[in-house]
Protein backbone atom coordinates (compact mmCIF):
# COMPACT_ATOMS: atom_id res chain seq x y z
CA UNK A 1 0.00 0.00 0.00
CA UNK A 2 1.27 3.70 -1.30
CA UNK A 3 1.97 6.11 1.77
CA UNK A 4 -0.89 8.30 0.06
CA UNK A 5 -3.45 5.34 0.55
CA UNK A 6 -2.12 4.85 4.00
CA UNK A 7 -3.17 8.57 5.38
CA UNK A 8 -6.17 7.84 3.13
CA UNK A 9 -7.74 5.38 5.60
CA UNK A 10 -6.38 7.20 8.30
CA UNK A 11 -8.52 10.27 7.41
CA UNK A 12 -11.19 8.48 6.43
CA UNK A 13 -11.30 6.95 10.20
CA UNK A 14 -10.90 9.80 11.72
CA UNK A 15 -13.50 11.06 9.94
CA UNK A 16 -15.79 8.52 10.60
CA UNK A 17 -15.21 8.55 14.12
CA UNK A 18 -15.96 12.33 14.38
CA UNK A 19 -18.84 11.84 12.73
CA UNK A 20 -20.23 9.12 14.91
CA UNK A 21 -19.20 11.22 18.02
CA UNK A 22 -21.34 13.90 17.05
CA UNK A 23 -24.22 11.48 16.43
CA UNK A 24 -23.98 10.56 20.21
CA UNK A 25 -23.65 6.75 18.21
CA UNK A 26 -20.45 6.87 20.29
CA UNK A 27 -20.12 8.14 23.78
CA UNK A 28 -16.83 9.55 23.27
CA UNK A 29 -15.72 13.40 22.18
CA UNK A 30 -12.84 13.45 19.49
CA UNK A 31 -10.18 14.85 21.23
CA UNK A 32 -10.36 12.23 23.86
CA UNK A 33 -10.30 9.53 21.27
CA UNK A 34 -7.43 11.36 20.00
CA UNK A 35 -5.34 11.45 23.04
CA UNK A 36 -6.80 7.79 24.22
CA UNK A 37 -5.12 6.09 20.65
CA UNK A 38 -2.53 8.25 19.21
CA UNK A 39 0.16 5.25 19.68
CA UNK A 40 -1.84 3.66 16.98
CA UNK A 41 -0.36 6.15 14.76
CA UNK A 42 2.87 5.05 15.86
CA UNK A 43 1.52 1.13 15.74
CA UNK A 44 0.96 1.57 11.95
CA UNK A 45 4.26 3.29 10.94
CA UNK A 46 5.85 -0.04 12.64
CA UNK A 47 3.73 -2.14 10.50
CA UNK A 48 4.50 -0.27 7.02
CA UNK A 49 8.26 -0.07 8.05
CA UNK A 50 8.18 -3.81 8.19
CA UNK A 51 5.74 -4.41 5.33
CA UNK A 52 7.39 -1.84 2.62
CA UNK A 53 11.15 -2.25 3.89
CA UNK A 54 12.20 -5.39 4.33
CA UNK A 55 16.05 -4.74 5.36
CA UNK A 56 14.60 -1.85 7.69
CA UNK A 57 12.46 -4.24 9.89
CA UNK A 58 14.38 -3.76 13.12
CA UNK A 59 13.40 0.10 13.39
CA UNK A 60 9.69 -1.16 12.48
CA UNK A 61 9.64 -3.32 15.28
CA UNK A 62 10.89 -1.02 17.68
CA UNK A 63 8.35 1.52 16.45
CA UNK A 64 5.62 -1.26 16.35
CA UNK A 65 6.82 -1.80 20.57
CA UNK A 66 7.18 1.75 21.69
CA UNK A 67 3.32 2.48 20.36
CA UNK A 68 1.88 -0.89 21.81
CA UNK A 69 3.47 0.31 25.12
CA UNK A 70 1.90 3.46 24.81
CA UNK A 71 -1.46 2.29 23.78
CA UNK A 72 -1.54 -0.63 26.92
CA UNK A 73 -0.45 3.00 29.36
CA UNK A 74 -3.25 4.74 27.65
CA UNK A 75 -5.64 2.05 28.19
CA UNK A 76 -4.57 1.98 32.06
CA UNK A 77 -2.99 -2.03 31.18
CA UNK A 78 0.67 -0.87 32.04
CA UNK A 79 2.05 2.02 33.92
CA UNK A 80 5.49 3.07 32.28
CA UNK A 81 5.08 6.70 33.32
CA UNK A 82 5.69 5.85 36.72
CA UNK A 83 8.82 7.34 36.83
CA UNK A 84 7.95 10.74 34.03
CA UNK A 85 9.88 13.09 36.24
CA UNK A 86 13.39 12.03 34.91
CA UNK A 87 12.47 11.48 31.43
CA UNK A 88 12.35 15.17 30.58
CA UNK A 89 16.22 15.65 31.97
CA UNK A 90 17.52 12.26 30.44
CA UNK A 91 16.21 13.54 26.84
CA UNK A 92 18.02 17.13 27.48
CA UNK A 93 21.27 15.37 28.70
CA UNK A 94 20.98 13.21 25.29
CA UNK A 95 20.04 16.10 23.27
CA UNK A 96 23.24 17.80 24.66
CA UNK A 97 25.28 15.08 24.04
CA UNK A 98 24.58 14.65 20.22
CA UNK A 99 24.66 18.50 19.58
CA UNK A 100 28.02 18.39 21.08
CA UNK A 101 29.99 15.21 20.47
CA UNK A 102 32.72 15.15 18.40
CA UNK A 103 33.72 13.80 14.72
CA UNK A 104 35.59 10.54 14.46
CA UNK A 105 37.80 10.13 11.89
CA UNK A 106 35.26 8.18 8.98
CA UNK A 107 36.09 4.40 9.35
CA UNK A 108 36.90 3.34 5.93
CA UNK A 109 34.99 -0.26 4.58
CA UNK A 110 35.55 -2.18 1.68
CA UNK A 111 32.29 -3.84 2.55
CA UNK A 112 30.19 -4.86 -0.52
CA UNK A 113 26.76 -4.00 1.85
CA UNK A 114 26.42 -1.60 4.98
CA UNK A 115 24.46 -2.02 8.22
CA UNK A 116 24.75 1.01 10.01
CA UNK A 117 23.44 1.20 13.84
CA UNK A 118 23.24 4.24 16.10
CA UNK A 119 21.73 3.82 19.46
CA UNK A 120 22.38 6.86 21.84
CA UNK A 121 25.54 7.58 20.08
CA UNK A 122 26.90 8.23 16.55
CA UNK A 123 28.87 6.74 13.81
CA UNK A 124 31.12 7.96 10.99
CA UNK A 125 31.76 5.67 7.95
CA UNK A 126 32.88 5.93 4.63
CA UNK A 127 32.38 3.10 1.70
CA UNK A 128 34.97 2.11 -0.55
CA UNK A 129 33.96 -0.82 -2.34
CA UNK A 130 33.91 -0.82 -6.00
CA UNK A 131 31.01 -2.94 -5.99
CA UNK A 132 28.58 -1.38 -3.39
CA UNK A 133 24.97 -2.89 -3.08
CA UNK A 134 23.51 -0.90 -0.45
CA UNK A 135 22.39 -1.27 3.03
CA UNK A 136 20.90 0.21 5.85
CA UNK A 137 20.51 2.15 8.74
CA UNK A 138 19.40 2.61 12.15
CA UNK A 139 19.49 5.83 14.36
CA UNK A 140 17.79 6.26 17.79
CA UNK A 141 18.58 9.34 19.38
CA UNK A 142 21.74 9.80 17.54
CA UNK A 143 22.85 9.76 14.06
CA UNK A 144 25.03 8.00 11.36
CA UNK A 145 27.07 10.00 9.09
CA UNK A 146 27.66 8.32 5.79
CA UNK A 147 30.34 8.73 2.97
CA UNK A 148 29.28 7.12 0.25
CA UNK A 149 31.39 9.56 -2.62
CA UNK A 150 34.45 7.01 -2.88
CA UNK A 151 32.41 3.81 -3.43
CA UNK A 152 31.57 1.98 -7.09
CA UNK A 153 28.72 0.08 -8.06
CA UNK A 154 27.79 -2.24 -10.97
CA UNK A 155 24.25 -2.15 -9.89
CA UNK A 156 21.32 0.37 -11.95
CA UNK A 157 20.06 0.67 -8.67
CA UNK A 158 21.35 0.61 -5.26
CA UNK A 159 18.68 0.33 -2.14
CA UNK A 160 19.57 2.14 0.93
CA UNK A 161 17.16 1.64 4.01
CA UNK A 162 16.48 4.20 6.71
CA UNK A 163 15.13 4.43 9.99
CA UNK A 164 15.47 7.36 12.42
CA UNK A 165 13.86 7.90 16.34
CA UNK A 166 14.78 11.36 17.42
CA UNK A 167 18.07 11.30 15.33
CA UNK A 168 19.11 12.29 12.39
CA UNK A 169 21.52 11.19 9.41
CA UNK A 170 23.77 12.91 6.68
CA UNK A 171 24.48 10.85 3.40
CA UNK A 172 27.26 11.71 0.99
CA UNK A 173 26.82 10.37 -2.24
CA UNK A 174 28.83 10.81 -5.82
CA UNK A 175 27.97 14.00 -8.12
CA UNK A 176 27.22 11.49 -10.73
CA UNK A 177 24.76 9.38 -8.93
CA UNK A 178 21.07 9.57 -9.26
CA UNK A 179 19.15 9.34 -5.86
CA UNK A 180 15.40 8.90 -5.17
CA UNK A 181 14.01 9.17 -1.54
CA UNK A 182 10.71 7.79 -0.59
CA UNK A 183 9.19 6.79 2.57
CA UNK A 184 7.00 7.77 5.51
CA UNK A 185 7.92 11.43 7.44
CA UNK A 186 6.06 11.39 10.95
CA UNK A 187 7.38 15.21 12.33
CA UNK A 188 10.35 14.98 10.73
CA UNK A 189 11.30 15.20 6.57
CA UNK A 190 14.50 14.57 4.19
CA UNK A 191 16.32 17.04 2.09
CA UNK A 192 18.03 16.36 -1.25
CA UNK A 193 20.52 18.68 -1.86
CA UNK A 194 22.51 17.19 -4.01
CA UNK A 195 23.91 18.95 -7.38
CA UNK A 196 22.25 16.73 -9.96
CA UNK A 197 18.81 17.00 -10.34
CA UNK A 198 18.28 15.85 -13.65
CA UNK A 199 17.67 11.78 -14.35
CA UNK A 200 20.37 10.22 -15.97
CA UNK A 201 19.61 6.55 -17.01
CA UNK A 202 23.33 5.49 -17.55
CA UNK A 203 24.16 6.76 -13.79
CA UNK A 204 23.46 4.91 -10.72
CA UNK A 205 20.70 5.45 -8.63
CA UNK A 206 20.55 5.23 -5.26
CA UNK A 207 17.22 4.91 -3.90
CA UNK A 208 16.76 5.47 -0.18
CA UNK A 209 13.22 4.38 1.82
CA UNK A 210 12.96 5.46 5.08
CA UNK A 211 10.88 5.55 8.16
CA UNK A 212 11.65 9.10 9.88
CA UNK A 213 9.64 9.61 13.12
CA UNK A 214 10.83 13.31 14.65
CA UNK A 215 14.37 13.96 13.14
CA UNK A 216 15.47 14.07 9.32
CA UNK A 217 18.16 12.92 6.52
CA UNK A 218 20.49 15.15 4.49
CA UNK A 219 21.32 13.76 1.41
CA UNK A 220 24.08 15.91 -0.16
CA UNK A 221 27.87 15.75 -2.85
Amino acid sequence: MKQGKVFGVLLILIGLLIILGNLDVIDIGFWQITGTYWPLLLIAAGFYNIITNPAGRIGGFIVLGIGVLFQLNNLDQLDIFENISIWPVILILIGIGLLFRGRDNAQALERNKINSISIFSGRNSRVISQDFMGGSSISIFGGSELDFRSAGTREKEIRFDAFVLFGGDDIYVPENWNVDISGLPIFGGWDDNTSKKDFDPEMPTLAIKCLILFGGIDVSN
